[in-house]
C-alpha cells in the first residue's frame, strides 16, 4: 500500500490539517511536477505548506540526504513540512500539480545529493498479447508426438496421469496438477506411457523480458491452488462466453504466469494468519493516532476515543496493545510529554500555560509526569536547553 501524509508515518516531517483556512501565508507558489527522477531535495528556513491542486502527486521526503533513507508519501489533504526537512515531489501521472505556501522571508534551497532517485512504479512485466490456441488433450497409452517448435508460447498443464516430454532433448515429467512452459523456437516432444493422460495446452503471444522468461523455461512447476483455481476459471469462461468471457481468460492464464514467476523466486516469508483483520486493525490504528494527535492539546481521553470511533474501550486497548504495545492512556501521556518539550525549545509559554494548553489537570501533575518520563522537571529543563 502506499502511505498517504494522512498516515502516522508522515508525522515525523511534519503534520497534516483537515483544514487550513484559516491560515494565511506572504507566498502562494503552484509548482509543476513532471520529472520522474530526482537528482536534489528542497530544504527551506521555516515551514512549509503543500497541497496537491492537479494531478496524483509524490511527496518524497527525508532527515538525510542519503536516498536509501528516502521516503514516499502520497499527498493527502494540506500538510506542513517541518522547516530543515528535505522533500521534492514526483508525479503519479503524467504531470501534477502542487501548492506551497510560505511567508515572505522564508528561504528555499536545493540540496543535491549522490546519485539519481526514481520512485518506482507500478507496471506489468509481462504481458499476454493474445491467446492464439487453446484445447484439451486425452492421450491413450504409448501415444508419441515426435516434436515441433513455432513462434509462440506454449504452456501445458497436466489434469490427470502423466506426461512426458523433451525440450531440446532434456527429458521431464509432468504429474497431475503440474506444468510446463515451452518457449518461442523451443523444439520440444510430447509422449505417454502406462496410462492415459490428459492436459490442457495454451498457446498464446506474449511480451516478457529475458530475465522473467528464463525463469519460466526448462522447469517442471507444482502449481498453486490458486493457480489451479484460476484455471477452473479460464474453463469456466470458456464455456460462458459472455461479452467479457475472453478478456476474463487471458487474465486467467496473466495469474498463472505471474503465479509462476513468484514461486521461482519465493523466499520465505512471515504471513499474517487473517491479513484482512490485521489491514483493518492497521487503518484503524491510523485513525485512531491521527486522531490523537490533532487533539493533542486538549484534555483528551480514552473515553473521547471510543466515542468518537464508535468503539468499546476493550477494543481500543487491545488495537493499542497489539500493534503499539503501549496502553492508550500511556501513549496519549508520552505524546503530550514530547509536545510539551517542543513546547519549552520555543520559549513562548510558561509552564503553567504549557500544561493548560496540553490539557493536564494541573501543573503539579504536569511536572510530576514530565519527570517520571525525562528524570528532570520541566523549569530545569528550560533552564537548561536555554542556557
Amino acid at each position: 500500500m502506499f502511505n498517504k501524509t494522512s498516515s502516522v508515518e508522515y508525522l515525523k516531517f511534519g503534520e497534516v490539517y483537515y483544514d487550513s483556512s484559516e491560515r494565511s501565508y506572504d507566498q502562494n507558489h503552484i509548482l509543476t511536477i513532471q520529472n520522474d527522477t530526482l537528482t536534489f531535495l528542497f530544504e527551506a528556513d521555516d515551514d512549509i505548506y503543500v497541497k496537491s491542486v492537479e494531478g496524483i502527486c509524490m511527496l518524497v521526503i527525508s532527515n538525510t540526504l542519503d536516498p536509501k533513507y528516502f521516503s514516499e508519501f502520497v499527498i493527502h489533504r494540506t500538510i506542513k513540512i517541518n522547516k530543515g526537512v528535505y522533500f521534492n515531489f514526483i508525479p503519479l501521472g503524467n504531470t501534477s500539480k502542487v501548492e506551497m505556501a510560505f511567508n515572505q522571508n522564508t528561504s528555499i534551497i536545493n540540496r543535491f545529493f549522490n546519485g539519481i532517485y526514481t520512485h518506482s512504479r507500478i507496471k506489468p512485466n509481462f504481458r499476454i498479447q493474445e491467446l492464439v490456441a487453446y484445447y484439451y488433450n486425452i492421450r491413450s497409452t504409448n501415444y508419441i508426438f515426435s516434436g515441433e517448435k513455432d513462434q509462440h508460447w506454449e504452456i501445458t498443464y497436466v489434469d490427470s496421469g502423466t506426461l512426458y516430454t523433451t525440450i531440446e532433448d532434456q527429458e521431464f515429467e509432468l504429474h497431475s496438477n503440474e506444468l510446463i512452459v515451452y518457449a518461442p523456437e523451443q523444439f520440444h516432444t510430447q509422449s505417454t506411457k502406462e496410462e492415459v493422460c490428459s492436459y490442457l495446452t495454451f498457446i498464446v503471444s506474449m511480451d516478457i523480458s529475458e530475465d522473467d522468461k528464463e525463469k519460466l523455461i526448462n522447469r517442471v512447476f507444482k502449481i498453486s491452488r490458486d493457480s489451479r483455481t484460476s484455471v477452473e476459471k479460464f474453463v469456466q469462461a470458456d464455456e460462458d462466453k459472455s461479452q467479457y468471457d475472453q478478456n476474463s481468460m487471458i487474465i486467467s492464464l496473466e495469474y498463472v504466469v505471474n503465479d509462476l514467476l513468484k514461486s521461482s523466486i519465493k523466499q520465505d516469508r512471515k504471513v499474517a494468519s487473517t491479513p484482512m483483520q490485521q489491514r483493518f486493525e492497521n487503518e484503524m490504528i491510523n485513525e485512531i493516532l491521527l486522531y490523537i494527535n490533532q487533539n493533542i492539546y486538549t484534555s483528551l481521553n480514552v473515553e473521547e476515543i471510543c466515542d468518537y470511533f464508535a468503539i468499546s474501550r476493550s477494543t481500543l486497548q487491545s488495537l493499542f496493545r497489539n500493534n503499539l504495545h503501549i496502553a492508550p492512556k500511556e501513549y496519549i501521556s508520552n505524546l503530550k510529554l514530547d509536545k510539551s518539550k517542543l513546547l519549552i525549545k520555543e520559549s513562548k509559554y510558561t509552564i503553567s500555560e504549557i500544561a493548560s494548553i496540553l490539557g493536564f489537570s494541573s501543573i503539579h501533575y504536569f511536572s510530576r509526569r514530565f519527570k517520571q518520563k525525562f528524570g528532570i522537571n520541566p523549569s530545569e529543563y528550560a533552564n537548561k536547553i536555554l542556557k
